[in-house]
C-alpha cells in the first residue's frame, strides 16, 4: 500500500508529538524532576487561562530548573524568558508585552537588572537605555526616550547619582535648556483659574499654596503647583526667580498614569523613577 505525503506528514508528527510527551515531565529514581518539563494550567490553576494551556516550559537538573525557562500569556504568547542557575534567575532574560513586541531586555542576576538594559513601549520604540552596575545602580551613560522615539534625557550616572551632563530634549527634538522654568508671570484669581502659558504653548492650571489674603499674581518665588488641564500635578515646589529649585516634576502616559518622576534638590535632578520598572 503506498501512503499519500498528506498521510505520511500526519503518521511522523504525531509520533514527534507521542514522543515529546514521552520525554518530557520525567524524575529519576529519587523521583527528582529531570529533563523537560511543561506545566499547563492543570497544574497552575492562573486566572484567565484554559486548563490544557500551556503556562511554562524548561529543563530540571537534579530537581532545579536551569537553562532557558519560557512563560506564556494566555494568548499563547510568549510572557518572558528567564535564564535559570540552581532553581533561581539568573542570566539574561527578555520580557515582552501582550502584543508580542519586546519590552525589557537584560541580565537579571541576584534579584536585580545587571549591565546593559533596554525597556520598550508596546509600540516597538526603545524607551530606555540603562547602565547597571553589579549592586543594580545605574551608573555610566543612561537615556530616556519619547513614545515617538526621539530622545528626551541623557546623561551619566555615577553610582546612582546624577551627573552634570543632564540633557533633556522635546518630543520633537529640541533641546530644552530652561527644563524647570516656571513660565510667564501668571496672575491668578482668588481661588484658581487656568492660565495659559504662552511661551511653551502649554495648558497649564496654576494653583497657589493658598492663604486667608494671598491673591497676588506669582512673580517666580516661593511655593507653587502647577497643573495640566487634566488637574494633573506637573511641577511641584518651590521656585527662584522663575526656577524650580525643590520639588518635583511628572510626567504621564497615554492612560493618564505617571510615567516618570523627578526629584529635584538645589535646581539639579538628584534622582529620577521610572515607574513603569517599578511593576
Amino acid at each position: 500500500m503506498i501512503l499519500s505525503n498528506r498521510k505520511i506528514f500526519l503518521i511522523v508528527s504525531l509520533l514527534v508529538i507521542s514522543f515529546s510527551i514521552f520525554s518530557q515531565n520525567k524524575t529519576d529514581e529519587n523521583n527528582k524532576k529531570k529533563g523537560h518539563w511543561v506545566f499547563t494550567n492543570q497544574t497552575k490553576n492562573l486566572p484567565g487561562y484554559k486548563p490544557n494551556q500551556v503556562v511554562e516550559e524548561g529543563d530540571y537538573e537534579n530537581n532545579r530548573k536551569v537553562g532557558i525557562w519560557t512563560f506564556y500569556f494566555n494568548n499563547g504568547k510568549v510572557k518572558h524568558t528567564l535564564t535559570y542557575s540552581n532553581n533561581k534567575p539568573n542570566g539574561s532574560a527578555l520580557f515582552y508585552y501582550k502584543n508580542g513586541n519586546l519590552r525589557e531586555k537584560g541580565t537579571w542576576k541576584n534579584n536585580r537588572w545587571v549591565g546593559p538594559y533596554q525597556m520598550y513601549y508596546s509600540n516597538g520604540n526603545i524607551k530606555n537605555e540603562f547602565k547597571y552596575n553589579n549592586q543594580g545602580i545605574k551608573d555610566g551613560p543612561q537615556k530616556y526616550y519619547h513614545e515617538n522615539g526621539n530622545l528626551m534625557i541623557s546623561g551619566t550616572w555615577n553610582n546612582g547619582n546624577e551627573g552634570d551632563d543632564l540633557h533633556e530634549y522635546s518630543k520633537n527634538g529640541i533641546p530644552n535648556t530652561e527644563r524647570y522654568k516656571a513660565g510667564p508671570t501668571l496672575t491668578p484669581a482668588p481661588d484658581e483659574v487656568i492660565q495659559e502659558d504662552t511661551v511653551t504653548n502649554n495648558d497649564i492650571v496654576v494653583k497657589k499654596k493658598k492663604t486667608n489674603n494671598d491673591i497676588s499674581p506669582f512673580d517666580g518665588n516661593g511655593y507653587q503647583e502647577f497643573k495640566d488641564r487634566k488637574g494633573r500635578d506637573i511641577r511641584v515646589g518651590e521656585f527662584k526667580n522663575g526656577y524650580l529649585v525643590k520639588g518635583k516634576t511628572f510626567d504621564y502616559d497615554k492612560k493618564g498614569k505617571i510615567s516618570i518622576t523627578k526629584i529635584i534638590e538645589d535646581g539639579k535632578v538628584i534622582k529620577i523613577i521610572d515607574h513603569s520598572t517599578l511593576k
